[in-house]
Parts: C-alpha cells; structure tokens; sequence
C-alpha cells in the first residue's frame, strides 16, 4: 500500500515537474518585445541648393559640406549675392541637418533642413530674418 502511494507520489511529480518545464515560470517576467530600430543617421557630406528668401528676396544657396579628418563637418554656403559663408557647425538627427554659418555681417545663421530622398524642406533664421526653405541634394 505504501509502495502504490509512493510510486502515485512520484509519477504526480514527474508530471508536474515536465508541465512546469514547458510552461513559463513563473517567477521570471515575460521578455519584452524589441524595440524597434532607431533609424540610421544621414551622411550630410554633400551639396545642396537651398531656395529661401532672404531680406524678402527670393534666393538660391549652394550649400557644400565636408567631413573632416577629425570626424566633425565643414564647409562653405555660397551665392550670387552674398560672398561665400563659412558653415561653423553642423548636426545630424536621423534624417535632419542643422546648419550654422557666419552670415556676411558676422551674425549666426541656422539653416534647419530635413532631407526626404533628395528633397529637402524646412526653414532658416537670424537675428530679423528668416523663412521657409526648400531645395535639393545634389548627386
């Protein structure tokens, strides 16, 4: 009698032991989903061509920027009107580009630009002036 309840014992044992091994244990939380990929930051190195209005004058700007050996970006915004504008800054977050440049009376200048294949939109600011922009990258 003693042998058929300890061998009852052990095979309820057995079993509960193999449906806790399949199951989730529960002492340990479920694991989260992944989150999802960030997405890859733009190469900004390139030329773009920036249309904006400046000073309430419609204007096309060339924008060339370079990675220096350091890592850190570089580069020149020229046009007809102005003499050539060197960027002092640059910065990526995913799919935008901010742009810092030296305007022509020695103010800071910010253009904002958000690349979408190879057009570009978003807008650009200095003390008094301003405006939407829009333009291209170049290939």
């Amino acid at each position: 009698m003693h042998t058929r309840r300890l061998f009852t014992l052990l095979a309820l044992l057995t079993v509960a032991t193999q449906a806790s091994a399949q199951g989730a244990d529960p002492a340990k939380p479920a694991t989260p989903p992944a989150a999802p990929a960030a997405p890859a930051e733009l190469n900004p190195v390139g030329s773009y061509v920036v249309n904006l209005t400046a000073q309430g004058n419609p204007m096309a700007l060339t924008a060339k920027i370079e990675k220096k050996s350091d890592g850190t970006f570089a580069g020149v915004v020229m046009s007809d009107v102005f003499p050539p504008m060197p960027i002092t800054s640059v910065k990526v977050a995913g799919a935008k580009i901010t742009v810092t440049i030296t305007a022509p009376d020695g103010s800071e200048a910010t253009i904002n630009m958000e690349v979408k294949g190879d057009d570009i939109t978003g807008d650009w600011s200095m003390p008094n002036d301003g405006s939407r922009i829009a333009g291209k990258k170049l290939p």
